[in-house]
């Protein structure tokens, strides 16, 4: 338990506010009651001073003439009055003379309470002036008692003599369980309300130090011992600006500073190419890289090697001195320009070694830092020097005999050159004149391929316009075909509406003659109402509205006769139209059937045409692609020639300049040997 709170911070501040806030409490508890206490004894204390002056007033007057009897009734009335008090009188022997308790009337004071503070209590007030009150307990009550001596003044000598200087006390023992009942209840109430403030005022000040001081300082914390740790990635919170947000602002300031110090030394350290390592000042390796590990001819992660002794490391033996322990036991540099090393693979190797001591900031040792250099193969390319010196001496000597023999070669060669230079140029001559008759018979068959492929082109442009020609003779065909069909059907239909308009004409004959009839119905009806005179008025005029009827019907038929005779004409003359349009159409569809045959043997005459113009221009682009690669030929054949007139220009100047150096070589051997 001790350790955690040594650990904790947030245990010591939350038992070190709680405990200074319960000890406070407590204080204010202890002081508030007491003086609770000390204020209800005052008042109980002043309470029964005025009570006991009044019942001193109220007994001592028959006590003074000696009236026994008006004394006990003055005591009962008391008892009445106050039956929550006791009063007790006694004499100078504790021995109670009146009381408002009868059974303890003739008996000590110590029969009724035998409690040592009332009973001292007592005997001091009876063995001096004393006017004083005690709250104490007893038989499970709360109780207050105040004494008052009774001195023995010259009014008493008469009945008590002198001798005696107290006659006896006054004690008034009150019942105060009430009173001290409510005081405690108080004190708890006050008690109760101590705890819930206590509770208000921790818990609030807890839970703010908890949130707000202790779980960012144990963030703080966290985050430290990640960094401590070696994780640098560790984030410290800074959004507030109070001290502890400022603290983690630093903090992350200072590892990102470290980070990128860190970084910095470790990207040097890793980049290197060079072999190197670390040694701290025990000699132990912190750091070493790939290519050192190659040198000493070890295998395995460079990280896995941390902690190893460095010369345990070389040799395998601790005990030797390597080149960083001079370092750290001289404390500047040391450099060991060319030592022979043989590694853990057996391979003998040149090494530089340099080595330079660590200091911190301080200017305290913290290490050692070594650069290994290979110079086995420095060493090796000076031994392929020193040979290569000795070849070439001897070589040079066989080199002026080969001089000789490369000039008097270099002359034969140089003739020689001269007249296949000749040779070359005839060649280009005639290569040349070959070439240019080339060129032309090219144009001519170039000319001839286009002349073809546009009459190729015209060709089957004309084949299209055939076949569309074709085309819109067969769509004529089909609609006159179409249009003759449609013809066929209207001439039904013209002969089908004049049959028609016949039978509505005949209807109207008919509708004609029963208007007729109507009317002469309607007129003989009239007649014979009038004939009835006013029994036939209402008859009359219903025979007028139905003659009226039947001219109105008979004037319609006539215009309804009018016009079938007008579609009566008209649909004869248009059948008579329809059967003319009907031969027109039919003799529309026979020239269409000749011009779409004719237009079939032209569409075949013109794909012959097409196909014999498409041979021609097949036949000229080869002829054209053969001239064109014979002039390529040429053209090569040409250009090899002038290359080769060129080559042997250059030749010749080649063999003239190998004849200089020969010359130059055979004085530069010369120089040689006499150095």
């Amino acid at each position: 338990m001790l350790d955690y709170f040594r650990s904790h911070v947030n245990a010591r501040v939350t038992a070190l506010v709680i405990g200074i806030c319960v000890l406070v409490f407590a204080a204010l508890i202890t002081i508030s009651s007491m003086w609770q206490s000390d204020a209800m004894e005052a008042q109980l204390d002043a309470s029964l001073t005025r009570t006991s002056e009044l019942i001193k007033q109220t007994v001592e007057k028959p006590m003074v003439i000696g009236d026994d009897a008006s004394t006990k009734k003055e005591f009962a009335f008391l008892k009445d009055k106050y039956p929550d008090t006791e009063i007790y009188l006694t004499n100078y022997k504790a021995n109670v003379t009146y009381s408002t308790v009868d059974e303890s009337v003739r008996k000590d004071f110590e029969s009724a309470y035998d409690q040592a503070d009332m009973l001292g209590l007592m005997t001091t007030s009876l063995s001096e002036q004393t006017e004083t009150g005690l709250l104490t307990k007893s038989g499970g009550r709360d109780l207050f008692m105040r004494v008052m001596s009774i001195p023995n003044e010259k009014s008493c000598y008469h009945c008590h003599g002198s001798s005696q200087a107290i006659l006896g006390s006054i004690a008034v023992i009150q019942d105060v369980s009430p009173n001290v009942s409510a005081i405690r209840t108080q004190i708890y109430e006050f008690i109760a309300l101590c705890v819930g403030g206590l509770i208000l005022l921790v818990v609030p000040v807890v839970l703010f130090l908890r949130r707000n001081v202790i779980a960012r300082l144990a963030d703080i914390a966290g985050a430290s011992n990640e960094v401590a740790n070696g994780n640098f990635d560790a984030r410290f919170e800074c959004a507030s600006t109070d001290e502890l947000g400022q603290l983690g602002c630093n903090l992350s300031g200072m590892v990102g500073k470290l980070k990128t110090q860190l970084g910095f030394s470790q990207g040097i350290l890793s980049g290197m190419t060079i072999a190197c390592y670390v040694a701290d000042t025990d000699a132990n390796v912190s750091f070493i890289n790939k290519p050192m590990l190659e040198l000493i001819g070890l295998d395995g992660d460079p990280e896995s090697f941390h902690g190893r002794n460095v010369s345990d490391l070389f040799f395998g033996d601790s005990t030797r001195e390597t080149v960083e322990n001079l370092a750290l036991n001289d404390r500047k540099p040391h450099s060991v320009p060319r030592e022979e090393y043989e590694n853990r693979k057996g391979q003998t190797l040149f090494l530089n070694m340099e080595a330079a001591p660590l200091y911190d900031l301080d200017g305290n040792l913290i290490g050692a830092f070594a650069l290994i250099m290979d110079l086995t193969a420095i060493v090796e390319n000076e031994r392929m020097i020193e040979a290569q010196n000795m070849r070439i001496a001897k070589a040079a000597g066989d080199a002026e005999q080969v001089s000789v023999n490369v000039s008097s070669s270099a002359d034969e060669l140089s003739a020689q050159v001269e007249e296949a230079s000749r040779g070359s140029d005839g060649q280009l001559a005639r290569t040349s004149e070959v070439a240019t008759a080339m060129e032309q018979m090219n144009a001519t068959v170039l000319e001839v391929a286009q002349n073809a492929d546009s009459a190729a082109e015209l060709a089957d442009r004309t084949k299209i316009k055939a076949q569309e020609g074709q085309t819109v003779v067969e769509e004529s065909v089909r609609i006159a075909e179409h249009v003759a069909t449609q013809a066929m059907g209207l001439q039904e239909s013209m002969k089908e509406l004049g049959s028609q308009a016949e039978d509505v004409g005949r209807i109207v004959e008919v509708i004609t003659d029963i208007a007729d009839q109507t009317n002469l119905l309607a007129l003989n009806a009239a007649i014979e109402a009038a004939r009835a005179g006013e029994a036939g008025r209402g008859f009359a005029v219903v025979a007028d509205e139905v003659r009226k009827l039947a001219e109105r019907t008979m004037s319609a038929t006539q215009e309804v006769t009018q016009s079938i005779q007008t579609i009566q004409n008209s649909a004869k003359a248009s059948v008579a139209s329809t059967e003319e349009a009907v031969v027109s159409v039919e003799q529309s569809r026979e020239k269409a059937h000749v011009s779409g045959e004719a237009l079939a043997e032209i569409l075949g005459m013109v794909e012959n045409t097409a196909d014999q113009v498409r041979s021609i221009a097949t036949a000229a682009e080869e002829q054209s692609a053969t001239s064109e690669q014979i002039t390529r030929s040429t053209e090569d054949i040409n250009s090899i020639a002038n290359e080769t007139a060129q080559a042997m220009t250059e030749a010749a100047k080649a063999v003239n300049d190998l004849a200089e150096q020969a010359q130059a070589l055979r004085g530069i051997i010369e120089d040689m040997r006499s150095s």
